[in-house]
């Protein structure tokens, strides 16, 4: 089952490569921005509620907090990945998908006990995240719907890795637009209470999610029976221990990262409201602008992941290089443009988001900073995934740590709250800290180790 969009050989024209690279990246991309719409959509739609103050607040720490406690399983996706990927490459079709198998087997086995637990203790959780009583009473049904999708969220996760490691990122791309479609219309009956519903609410709003997550691993699952043949669409690993070994050693230490990452930018936005409420809604804005830069390069990462690891595969260490570096700079050259058109149109950007001019004018120099560092930030950004694609997942977690709790979280703490750092400062740390973080990413590929990381 091999993909055609995926070469056996280095191409040796660029316009070969660039084709290669964007037929792989642009769905991941695709599917990642329609994720950033709905998600503004899902908060316009909530915003209508009564009270919108507590809606919003409800489903903002409700929606933080289930991926906070997801997030350590969701190491299992670049594992599956690197896993497949590789075998691909070495035309070992059926240790690729046993990975897939025993990743599912273990969503069974340890997510779906860790969720149901978690959803009997959401009133506690959520007590702690937030100190308003109006929102933890309208948060615990959503946050519970949203605790009890989280076996659904890591298969789906599973999945997209192993598709995304054989090649076909379009799978990935169509599942994840009809489950974002499914749950804008969900969202519009269980919200207002609409085609005879009742009228759930934020409640509605967590319902939705849930049932589109759920909607999504069907889809998943019905896509692998096609394209695997009813006969034995998930097929047993030879050797179940050393499957879930690999997915172990793989997804561990990603899962470990994520969380530490999740934790370092929650401790960030603590940071900018210790400056004050506007600086506060200021980072908050800054920070989803930055995500639509941080999405292509992630796209462009784990189409970097799936070529390194295909080639791997297949002995071809200098064609895994090739990829790595050709990728690093299409996505570079896309983000200098995308970088170059936040910051010269700052104000412009922010006016339109903000209505508050003493906010906007809090945000503009932020900004510009942020756009300056889009090609710096979107090099560690890539290849961090080419390195977790490669199977050097310690490499990038002790660098990524290091780096966020080691020196940029006690550096800043250190100038906001006992040296009357501003925000300016506090976005100049996080750029310093990112352009940091993509120094090590090039050393570590220039040093060439991933290029025997055991996978």
């Amino acid at each position: 089952m091999g993909n055609p969009s995926v070469p056996n050989e280095f191409p040796s024209s660029f316009r070969a490569r660039l084709r290669v690279i964007l037929g792989i990246a642009l769905p991941i991309i695709g599917g990642m921005l329609s994720q950033n719409v709905l998600n503004l959509i899902d908060v316009a739609m909530v915003g209508r509620l009564d009270n919108a103050e507590v809606a919003l607040g409800a489903a903002g720490f409700g929606g933080i907090t289930s991926w906070l406690f997801s997030s350590f399983f969701m190491g299992a996706g670049p594992a599956v990945q690197a896993i497949t990927a590789r075998e691909m490459g070495a035309g070992r079709t059926a240790p690729a998908r046993g990975a897939l198998t025993a990743s599912l087997a273990l969503v069974g086995f340890l997510v779906v006990p860790y969720a149901l637990i978690l959803s009997d203790y959401t009133e506690e959780i959520l007590s702690v995240v937030s100190t308003d009583a109006r929102v933890v009473e309208a948060g615990i049904p959503y946050l519970e719907a949203r605790f009890l999708a989280i076996p659904f969220v890591i298969a789906n996760f599973c999945f997209r890795g192993y598709w995304n490691g054989v090649g076909r990122t379009s799978i990935y791309l169509q599942t994840i637009v009809t489950m974002h479609v499914a749950n804008v219309v969900l969202n519009w009956v269980l919200i207002y209470g609409n085609l005879g519903a009742p009228a759930l609410g934020v409640y509605g709003a967590g319902l939705a999610s849930a049932l589109s997550v759920a909607l999504g691993t069907a889809m998943y699952v019905t896509l692998n029976v096609v394209h695997h043949g009813k006969g034995n669409p998930f097929p047993r690993p030879k050797n179940w221990m050393e499957s879930i070994r690999r997915i172990g050693r793989l997804s561990i230490p990603n899962g470990t990262q994520n969380i530490l990452f999740s934790l370092g930018f929650s401790a960030f936005f603590a940071l900018a409201q210790r400056l004050g409420t506007p600086e506060l809604a200021a980072t908050n804005v800054l920070i989803n602008l930055n995500l639509f830069c941080v999405l292509p390069g992630l796209g462009f990462g784990l189409s970097a992941a799936t070529l390194v690891g295909q080639s791997l595969g297949r002995n071809q260490p200098d064609v895994a290089e090739g990829w790595a570096w050709q990728t690093v700079k299409i996505s570079a050259a896309l983000l200098t443009l995308l970088g170059l058109f936040l910051a010269g149109f700052a104000e412009t950007w922010l006016t339109v988001l903000v209505p508050d001019p003493a906010t906007v004018a809090l945000a503009v120099t932020p900004l510009v900073i942020l756009g300056l560092i889009q090609p710096l930030d979107s090099m560690g950004v890539v290849l961090s995934q080419t390195l977790l694609g490669a199977g050097a997942v310690k490499t990038v977690m002790v660098w990524s740590v290091a780096l966020q709790w080691g020196l940029f979280l006690p550096v800043a703490a250190v100038v906001c709250l006992y040296m009357d750092g501003t925000l300016e400062t506090l976005w100049m740390l996080f750029a310093a800290w990112r352009i940091l973080f993509a120094g090590a990413m090039v050393w570590c590929t220039y040093q060439g180790k991933w290029k025997t990381a055991p996978v």
